[in-house]
Order: C-alpha cells, then sequence, then structure tokens
C-alpha cells in the first residue's frame, strides 16, 4: 500500500465529485506577452484538457481588455473594455475565444479579471472639474489630484488677446501643509512649434518668489524641464517662472502653450494661482485650462464611450470629492465613480457582454476597497434579474484583516436582493489565512496551530460559501515579508487548503502546480528558485478532496490550542504540527478522514486521542494511508481512542476510515515519430470500468477527430500502445486519450504534441490590424521554398493570390491591400508541405 495510488490522478468523470470547487489562477506576473511573440491564450487553451482531468472547475485567465500600456501589460491599465478583434498581453480576439470555448468545452468556467476600480489611456480632453477640484475645493484633509493625470493648455494666439510676450507663472501649495514641504517637481512647457529641445535639465534657482515676495524669478524655456522645489515653511512659499514667448514659437492663428507639473517624489497639491501677462497687464490665470485623459468616445470597439463625467470628481461632487486613503485616492489611472450611474450601467453592461459574447463564467474583482460594494451588490443583483449567473464571483481587498475583509462580503450582501444572495455567493480572497500558512512555512519560530484560528471561516464565523483561499498569487513579488511568495514548502499549505472543505474554495497558482520559471534576463527575480513543480502532488490532493473529503459536513481540529485530545508526542511537537478529522458523509460512504501535516525539521510519531463521533469508532477501526507518506499503512484505533501517526519532516498524509476508493491512474502519456509513423505509450494505474481508450488527433491541438480505439484491460498496472500510420502532412500533430467507462462516461487526458524534422517557417504581418493600403509579410525561414500566398475573405473567398520564392533568413514582401474592403481577412502562407494561417484585420 506504499505511496498508494492516486498519482497523476487522471481520473475517470464518474469518480470526481460535482460539487467541490477547485479553482486556478492560471498566470503569474511575468507571463509571456504577445509583445514578445507569445499567446497565453493558447498555452491555457492547450492545458485545458489535462486541468479538467485532474479536477480543476475554474480558470482565472489574466485582464483581457486592451490596455493603454500596449501588448506588454498584464491588463491592469484597462483602455477598451470590449476588445473588438484587438490583441492584448493574452492573446489575439481569436486566440481568446478559442481559449474560452475549449475551456467551457472541458466543463471549466472561465473567470475573467475584471478591472472596476479605474480605467487608463483615453484622449485628452478639458476637464472643469478637476480645475475647480484643485483651485477651489481641495483642503488639507483631502489628497492632492496626481498630477501625472493633467496637465494644463494656455490658449495663445489667434483671438485669445495672448500673443508675443513675458508671462510669469505664479506656482505654490494650495494648502501650505508641511507634509508637501521639500517635495520635488518637475515644470515642462511647449507650443505645437516648439517641442522637447533634447537639452539637460535646469534647476530652480533660489530664491525666486517674484515680485509678490520682493525676488526675482526663474527664466523657464519652451522644450525644457525645469527641476523645482515646493516650500511650505518659508517666508513665501512661491516660485515664479518668467516665460517669453517670441514670434515664431506659436502659431499666430490660434495656439496653446501645453503645461506640465509632475512630482518626482511623491504627490503634492501644486497648482498656478497667477500667470500675469504683461502684453494684457493683467491675470490671466482664470484662462488656464485643466485637462484629463479622459475621453474614450472612440475606442476601436466602438463602446464603452465615457467622459470625465464617469470619474471622480465630476459636477455632482467636485466640491464633496476626498480623495484619500485606501478608498477615494488616486493610486491608480482614472477612478471609477461608481455612484453614478451612467458608469454603473456601462460596467454592467461590460460585465454582460463578458458573459454573454464570450462565455465568461466567474469574475475575479480586482481592488475591491478602491470601490462601493454597493456597486458590487448592484451589479450581481442586475446579473440574476437577466438569468446570467456567474458560478464564482470573488473579490480582491489586500489586506490580512479579517474584519474587513467579513465586512466587504456583508455589504455586498446588504446590497443584493435575497433571490440574488441565493444564486450568487459573493467571496473574498482569504489574505489572513494566507499570512498564516506563510508564516507556517518560512518562519521557523511560528506555531503553525495559529492556522487553524487564522482563517476567515475559523476566525469570523464565515461561510466557506463566501471564502476563496490561495498559498500564493501574481501580487506577491517581495523577497520578504507579507508580499512575498511562499518560499519553503509550499506544498504543505496545499495540503492544507485541499484537505479542509470548510474554508473555502481552493486557489492553486500557475508556477506552484507548472513550476516557477528560473530568473533571467531581469525577470522572475522574486521567484523562488528552490520550490519544484507541485503537480503531481496537487492532482493526487484535488482527487482526495473531491473523492474522500467533499460533503464533509465539520471538521474537529485534534491538535488545536486547548484541545480536549490527549497526545503523547514521541518525537516532533505540537506546535509544527497540524492534526484534524473532518466527518464522512454520505458522498463517501461515511467514512471520517484524518490529515496530519509535519511543519517540523524532525520526524513526527505521535499517539493522538480523535473524534469517536458519540461512539461511532470503536477500538479496531482502521485508518488506511491514501498517500502512503506514513511509516505504516494504516492506524488502528487503540483502548485510549487514540491513532498513531508517523510522518517524516515537512511532509503530510491522509488517511481514510475502514476503505479506500481507488481511482484510474494514468501515469504517463508520451508519442514518438519514426518512420513516417506516430507510436503512442501511455500508462496506468487501478483501471477501474474503463471501457476503452479512443486515440484523437488534431493538426492544431484545437479541432480533434478520433483515429482508433484500444480496449481496457482493467488491471492495476498496465502499458498500452497505439500506432498511428496513416499520417497527415504536417510540421506537428497533437494528440489526446478519451478514456471511456462502462457506463459511457468519459473523460480527457492531456494533450500531447509530436514534432516532425520538416522544414519551418514564420510568418508576420506589419502592421496589422492595418488602415494603410500596404502591408508587409515578413517570412522567416531555414530553407530555400516556393511559397504560395493568398489573402481570403470571411465568407472563404480567395481576394489576393501571389506566388514567390524564399531562401533561408528574413525576407519581408509587400503587398497591396488598397482593393480590400474593412474587415476580417486570413493570410494563408503553404510550401506545400506545411500551411499557416495568419489573420488580417483591414480597418
Amino acid at each position: 500500500m506504499k505511496k498508494l495510488l492516486l498519482l497523476y490522478a487522471i481520473v475517470c468523470v464518474s469518480f470526481l465529485g460535482k460539487a467541490q470547487q477547485v479553482f486556478m489562477q492560471g498566470w503569474y506576473w511575468d507571463y509571456p506577452k504577445t509583445a514578445n511573440g507569445f499567446s497565453w491564450a493558447d498555452t491555457l487553451r492547450l492545458k485545458a484538457p489535462s486541468l479538467a482531468t485532474a479536477g480543476f472547475t475554474h480558470i482565472w485567465f489574466p485582464p483581457h481588455a486592451v490596455a493603454s500600456f500596449g501588448t506588454n501589460s498584464n491588463g491592469y491599465d484597462p483602455k477598451d473594455l470590449f476588445i473588438g478583434n484587438q490583441t492584448t498581453g493574452l492573446g489575439t480576439r481569436a486566440a481568446l475565444n478559442n481559449m474560452l470555448s475549449t475551456m467551457s468545452a472541458q466543463g471549466i468556467a472561465p473567470v475573467a479579471d475584471l478591472i472596476y476600480n479605474h480605467r487608463d489611456g483615453g484622449a485628452a480632453e478639458i476637464n472643469p472639474v478637476v480645475k475647480a477640484y484643485i483651485t477651489n475645493f481641495y483642503t488639507a484633509a483631502k489628497e492632492p489630484y496626481p498630477s501625472d493625470r493633467f496637465f494644463c493648455a494656455l490658449p495663445v494666439g489667434g483671438t485669445t488677446g495672448n500673443g508675443a510676450g513675458d508671462y510669469f507663472f505664479k506656482l505654490s501649495s494650495k494648502t501650505g501643509d508641511n507634509r508637501f514641504n521639500g517635495k520635488g517637481y518637475k515644470l515642462y512647457m511647449q507650443t505645437s512649434l516648439v517641442g522637447f529641445g533634447g537639452l539637460p535639465a535646469q534647476n530652480e534657482a533660489e530664491p525666486n518668489g517674484g515680485g509678490d515676495c520682493g525676488q526675482g524669478n526663474n527664466t523657464i524655456t519652451l522644450g525644457r524641464d525645469m527641476l523645482g522645489t515646493i516650500e511650505t515653511t518659508t517666508g513665501c512659499n512661491t516660485d515664479e517662472f518668467k516665460l517669453t514667448l517670441a514670434n515664431g514659437q506659436f502659431n499666430p492663428a490660434g495656439d496653446t502653450i501645453f503645461i506640465y507639473m509632475n512630482n518626482t517624489n511623491g504627490y503634492a497639491d501644486h497648482r498656478f494661482y497667477g500667470i500675469y501677462s504683461t502684453a494684457r497687464a493683467t491675470d490671466i490665470v482664470n484662462e488656464l485650462l485643466y485637462m484629463t485623459y479622459t475621453n474614450y468616445n472612440n475606442m476601436a470597439s466602438g463602446r464603452g464611450q465615457m467622459n470625465y463625467e464617469f470619474f471622480k470628481p465630476n459636477s455632482t461632487n467636485a466640491s464633496t470629492t476626498f480623495l484619500n486613503g485606501d478608498w477615494d485616492s488616486f493610486l491608480f489611472f482614472y477612478d471609477y465613480d461608481q455612484f453614478q450611474k451612467r458608469t454603473q450601467d456601462t460596467l454592467i453592461d461590460w460585465t454582460k457582454w463578458n458573459y454573454d459574447e464570450l462565455g465568461v463564467r466567474g469574475i475575479r474583482m480586482d481592488a475591491v476597497k478602491h470601490f462601493t460594494p454597493q456597486f458590487v451588490g448592484r451589479m450581481l443583483d442586475s446579473m440574476y434579474k437577466y438569468n446570467k449567473i456567474p458560478s464564482l464571483v470573488v473579490g480582491e481587498w489586500y489586506d490580512a484583516n479579517p474584519v474587513v475583509l467579513k465586512n466587504w462580503v456583508n455589504d455586498v450582501k446588504t446590497n443584493m436582493s435575497a433571490a440574488a444572495q441565493a444564486a450568487i455567493q459573493p467571496k473574498v480572497f482569504d489574505f489572513t489565512l494566507r499570512e498564516q500558512l506563510r508564516q507556517a512555512s518560512d518562519n521557523a519560530g511560528f506555531d503553525v496551530r495559529n492556522v487553524f484560528t487564522g482563517s476567515l471561516r475559523d476566525n469570523q464565523g464565515m461561510s466557506g460559501f463566501n471564502v476563496v483561499t490561495f498559498a500564493n498569487n501574481h501580487d506577491f513579488r517581495d523577497a520578504s515579508g507579507f508580499s512575498s511568495l511562499i518560499r519553503n514548502n509550499n506544498d504543505l499549505a496545499y495540503a492544507y487548503l485541499l484537505t479542509n472543505n470548510q474554508i473555502g474554495v481552493p486557489t492553486i497558482f500557475y508556477p506552484d502546480y507548472y513550476g516557477y520559471p528560473a530568473p533571467s534576463g531581469g525577470l522572475y527575480s522574486y521567484h523562488p528558485t528552490n520550490l519544484p513543480a507541485l503537480k503531481t502532488k496537487i492532482d493526487s490532493l484535488i482527487y482526495i478532496l473531491k473523492t474522500y473529503i467533499n460533503g464533509s459536513p465539520s471538521i474537529d481540529y485534534l491538535n488545536r490550542f486547548s484541545t480536549p485530545y490527549t497526545s503523547q508526542y514521541i518525537s516532533g511537537s505540537a506546535n509544527k504540527s497540524l492534526i484534524y478529522q473532518l466527518r464522512g458523509s454520505a458522498a463517501n460512504g461515511n467514512r471520517d478522514i484524518i490529515v496530519a501535516i509535519n511543519y517540523g525539521t524532525t520526524r513526527l510519531q505521535v499517539n493522538h486521542q480523535i473524534n469517536t463521533n458519540g461512539g461511532a469508532i470503536t477500538q479496531g477501526v482502521q485508518f488506511f494511508d491514501i498517500l502512503g507518506n506514513s511509516a505504516f499503512p494504516f492506524q488502528q484505533v487503540d483502548a485510549l481512542n487514540r491513532v498513531y501517526i508517523d510522518l517524516p519532516p515537512k511532509s503530510y498524509s491522509v488517511w481514510s476510515q475502514n476503505s479506500l476508493i481507488l481511482p484510474v491512474s494514468l501515469l504517463s502519456f508520451n508519442g514518438v515519430s519514426a518512420n513516417n509513423k506516430v507510436n503512442l505509450q501511455w500508462n496506468v494505474n487501478n483501471e477501474i470500468n474503463v471501457e476503452k481508450y479512443e486515440v484523437e488527433r488534431s493538426l492544431n491541438g484545437t479541432s480533434f477527430s478520433a483515429i482508433g480505439q484500444v480496449t481496457s484491460i482493467n488491471s492495476n498496472n498496465y502499458s498500452y500502445g497505439f500506432v498511428d500510420a496513416a499520417l497527415p502532412k504536417a510540421a506537428a500533430l497533437y494528440y489526446r486519450l478519451k478514456i471511456i467507462d462502462k457506463d459511457n462516461s468519459f473523460k480527457y487526458s492531456e494533450i500531447i504534441k509530436v514534432q516532425f524534422n520538416v522544414a519551418t517557417f514564420e510568418v508576420n504581418i506589419y502592421p496589422n490590424p492595418t488602415a494603410t493600403n500596404n502591408i508587409a509579410i515578413n517570412i522567416e525561414t531555414t530553407n530555400t521554398t516556393a511559397l504560395k500566398i493568398t489573402v481570403v475573405n470571411n465568407v472563404g473567398q480567395q481576394v489576393i493570390s501571389k506566388a514567390w520564392k524564399v531562401t533561408p533568413g528574413t525576407t519581408n514582401f509587400p503587398v497591396d491591400v488598397s482593393t480590400l474592403a474593412k474587415g476580417t481577412y486570413n493570410v494563408v502562407v503553404d510550401d506545400g508541405k506545411q500551411r499557416i494561417t495568419k489573420p488580417l484585420v483591414k480597418q
């Protein structure tokens, strides 16, 4: 019974519990982006079948709105919410659609990372409300409006009355608050005719308070940075800058002096309180315009239109906006005003579009501390009203305070109807428990029993239906402390999360499952280098959760603080052990489950009393070691109602009362090409009621067809083989197994790829999408060959055809697309051995 039978856990669907959700965060911070030639959407699509087989029910994929920072962005800077046919860091729109449809086909609910708190990358527009906030309504009790989110414009030329001459710009702190004293800033001005000149920055010379202070001033030059410092503790506390605008430096028919006042070491509240024009002999500061990048009325998707009225502050709240702390400070980009109905309506419409258009079935909400739970409640009410029921909704509040996390869930539910609450359970990530698990793994002096009291369920009495648990995620990128990844024995954290069904929906972090990329070229510098991939262990734990633990109605922490259960530690200690018992249920044949996790550096040997469930468990009852990690294959209850636990350091195991439920395990699946054939082989363990294995093949890893089948012999250990001799022409082929039970239920294996030694070429199109009449098709190849290039429209008609010869290296071929109407086309490149198809969008 040693190392018993669960490894790799590819299990027929008839054995999987359907009620237990298991959640994967399917990405990490530096995941490969399309800007660097990758398609993460394809990565997740190809892994979806094996993840479904392992028991995952939900996959959280990266933010997919078009980002203001381009296709190398993680997407937390959303610009165009509705995507259209645009490419994001995740992949093309076609790749996104394929990923989502594949997940859904595999029974996995795609979970979108939706950013409801801010937006970025709009066009510039005049914003009179920001001007009013900065110049009139801002006080020392509020936070300054971030200087990198606005700029100023002074109209000159035309009918403005402002032309050549001297202008004196008077700048100071609005409040004179000492917290801004000594803050640096960068002042820059230009016109349409004079831009950045490449000159080194000037440094402000003090004192320069100008005429208001009986002092001189500094001369500022168009197109050159001026570096200054805010004063709030000296007499005048003013900086004055003289700009001499000469003829030839602006368009006399109408122009603008654009003015930027960015901070260099933290936001401050400086602004211009005066602009004196010598030509007009008056102060013209009221003519200064304030501008923000908040015009979203011309997005490529044609949807999600917004202007400054959708953000904070706006005309309904300029005087009452309180930019302060976590709630309303502008930490990132432009902050939505979710109290505005028009903002609510647009964001709710976007959520419904994700559900209907993309097939998203779960929602992960970023940074919920930065917007009102009232909006979340109303959004979920609206989803319910229109029968769009997400199966998982979770908010991220980056805080380990359990009261704060609980209150957020309660506040959301308060703003939901009773019917919506019954259909949709809002959840929150349990940062409190996560911190306890990090301390248990990384802090040698930590008493790990704090884990028992550290969850939202055990600390605050929350229902696990309102909690998502996790060990690591993309936000943990520091070397140590609260914001660090768990750096040692993260498998022990997952052992707890996946064997305790009371504390919430468990989340698995992609690198914990598949392995962390090694630090390289500045990337992944925060990644641990000592953590192995946990796929095998996690697959086994998921199987245990679904087969043995799902449905358990209660848990008893046997070695908790102030435990009523006696123990005799022969080796190891209580403060480095987690020992607990889950009550059996009808779902698992009424078998109680015992779990032990040894965080210690020494062998754990303990006789520990258990819960006899009112005498139902008596002397002589046996608990069998499911994982085989213990020194013995089973425990037996003694006369003192104790069981003996014997575990190595830094390990865990799970024991089932009376008997085991055996799975079918696919231990390996591989393929090798030789002599124009592909030899497939797979090894299995513990087949029970398996009817047959259908072998399926694909040219693209998405569309599969059956090419043969092998009958199961239902063995404890067997190796199967299949030969694919009728190979189509391709550079690579994809294979998977359809594992079919005798009751006709089935499950898919992972997808494997078999590469052939044929000449290959790569194709790229520039620009794409294109609004021009000419594109370039870039061909990179390793041999000399003739290519046929065709452009096909969306009904399959060939609209352009070319024949070219290429030699080793990279060749660019120009193509005239002026005759093509706006729309989506496919560019097909064929050398007679392989064919590559790339989408082309004509705008």
